[in-house]
């Protein structure tokens, strides 16, 4: 016994991008994901957006079909921080280059690759004296610091 068969290849071409999901305390509006379509995110009362509130579906080089952006946050309108990932970034405390409010409670935590090397640079700081501090924690034993 023996089997032939014959086949072609072809490229598929993904044209969605499926549905991003929506945050906690957040609310998605749109409810087409192909290439092309727009969405729209806000927050609900009490929660401001950090990130793009508009995202778009589009091809990348790849001829797959992706956001143009990530999905955006949610986050208490009472608190300031954000998570950044990246070669370089700034970091600036709420309402920078004015004072900063009242009992703010700000966290910004900078992702790294195992090996790499965080360097922050300070080019303005102030704080109020006996009420405010800065605290660095990392994952690696407190020795390297």
């Amino acid at each position: 016994q023996s089997i032939t068969a014959f086949f072609s290849l072809s490229e598929l071409q993904i044209s969605a991008c499926g549905n991003p999901g929506v945050p906690p305390k957040g609310i998605l509006v749109g409810t087409r994901f192909n290439v092309g379509d727009q969405i729209r995110y806000s927050c609900v009362t009490g929660y401001v957006l950090d990130g793009h509130p508009q995202l778009t579906c589009v091809t990348n080089a790849e001829k797959g079909a992706v956001w143009d952006f990530p999905v955006p946050i949610c986050r208490a309108e009472d608190t300031c921080g954000d998570t950044l990932r990246g070669s370089s970034g700034i970091i600036s405390s709420p309402n920078f280059p004015s004072e900063y409010y009242n009992s703010a409670d700000c966290t910004w935590t900078i992702l790294a690759d195992p090996g790499d090397t965080i360097s922050i640079i300070f080019t303005d700081f102030q704080t109020e004296e006996k009420y405010d501090y800065l605290e660095v924690e990392g994952s690696e034993p407190p020795t390297i610091w």
